[in-house]
């Protein structure tokens, strides 16, 4: 058993009963429970549920990660939602689980390599509220990241749709989670550059026309609606669609799809042109650290009199923490100078500080490197 798990689950639309939290606090007596969340963590123990279960039942979105390098995320819709040809892809980063009310999404790796802390999983979780509004909306590029990641391995990997959503333009929260699931960014690019150079399907942006909604259902579930309403008080309107959406769902027919042999042809050029990016990125990003450093020297060499002063003090502590700390603004005081084209006056003055200090064997020791 992990040494470190950590649970957390939240509501988006509607709250949690008295009844439901009473359920939730049998499945974890500890758990961190609110109107709209459960958070709980375990040492050498784990949850008494299975979170796909927790999460059908109680929520719409969940975290989960363990320091074995496990993580997996949940994004709970209504059903109808997701179009079957998306629902069906089949990757080991990827299950399906649907009811006649929802359909989830769990997204998962088992090797995540670097440390994953607390603050970092508050913070992806966030994003996954984000990500599940856009599926709602019809932003479907979360289930062609899972189908890259898994043609990266799998070049037999029945097609999906070719719809051409903006893969050059990703949103935040689509980066973070291409970030922390390994997607293949190469591969996003040359899916950008398939549907640049190939027909396709526009994407069809979720708009709901109340008037036609209200004619299309029965009575019966108008009576439900009624009664849920009556009994929680308010009906938001993801759950409002999740009871009735079976009789909203229009399927589409597709002629055009994205398959290992139709974006084979573009991925050399992409991992071509992803490299171009990434060394221009990091020119870019060196360049500005490099900008900013210089500046930083600047102000500093304007005040080189008050450094000298201030590393002299430090010095006249006479302990290990004046001496690293007056060595660290030699070492500026250094780069400054040089920086100005000065080296020889900041040789002059360093060797009357040497001079000023020679009893002081430790701080000598810290200043050798400059």
């Amino acid at each position: 058993m992990s040494e470190y798990q950590y649970y957390r689950f939240e509501c988006l639309d509607g709250f949690l009963d008295s009844r439901q939290r009473h359920a939730l606090k049998q499945i974890s007596s500890r758990a961190e429970i609110t109107a709209t969340s459960f958070q709980v963590y375990y040492h050498y123990s784990g949850l008494r549920a299975e979170p796909c279960d927790v999460v059908l039942d109680y929520f719409d979105i969940g975290f989960y990660y363990a320091d074995w390098g496990s993580i997996n995320a949940y994004i709970k819709l209504p059903a109808g939602t997701l179009p079957d040809e998306l629902m069906q892809i089949t990757a080991y980063c990827f299950n399906v689980y649907e009811t006649d009310q929802w359909q989830m999404l769990v997204f998962s790796t088992e090797e995540y390599d670097d440390y994953l802390d607390d603050e970092q999983a508050a913070d992806f979780f966030q994003h996954l509220a984000t990500l599940r509004s856009e599926l709602l909306q019809g932003d479907w590029r979360l289930l062609y990241f899972v189908w890259l990641k898994e043609l990266d391995c799998n070049d037999e990997l029945a097609a999906v749709p070719l719809i051409h959503f903006d893969f050059n333009n990703l949103s935040n929260s689509q980066v973070a989670f291409a970030a922390l699931f390994d997607i293949p960014l190469p591969l996003v690019k040359a899916l950008a550059l398939t549907l640049a150079s190939n027909p396709g399907h526009q994407p069809k942006q979720s708009q709901l026309q109340i008037d036609v909604w209200l004619s299309q259902l029965s009575e019966q579930e108008k009576d439900n609606l009624l009664q849920l309403l009556f009994e929680q008080g308010q009906l938001t309107r993801q759950q409002t669609l999740a009871m009735t959406s079976k009789t909203q769902i229009k399927q589409e027919t597709y002629q055009h799809w994205l398959s290992a042999e139709r974006i084979t042809p573009y991925i050399e050029q992409a991992e071509t042109q992803f490299k171009q990016e990434q060394a221009a990125s990091l020119s870019q990003k060196q360049a500005k650290e490099k900008a900013e450093k210089e500046a930083q020297l600047s102000q500093l060499y304007q005040q080189r009199e008050h450094f000298w002063q201030k590393a002299q003090m430090e010095a006249n502590r006479s302990c290990a923490s004046g001496y690293d700390q007056a060595a660290r603004y030699l070492q500026q005081l250094a780069e400054a100078y040089q920086l100005k084209g000065q080296t020889e006056e900041f040789a002059r003055l360093f060797k009357r500080f040497i001079a000023s200090n020679a009893s002081r064997k430790a701080l000598l020791k810290r200043l050798q490197n400059i």
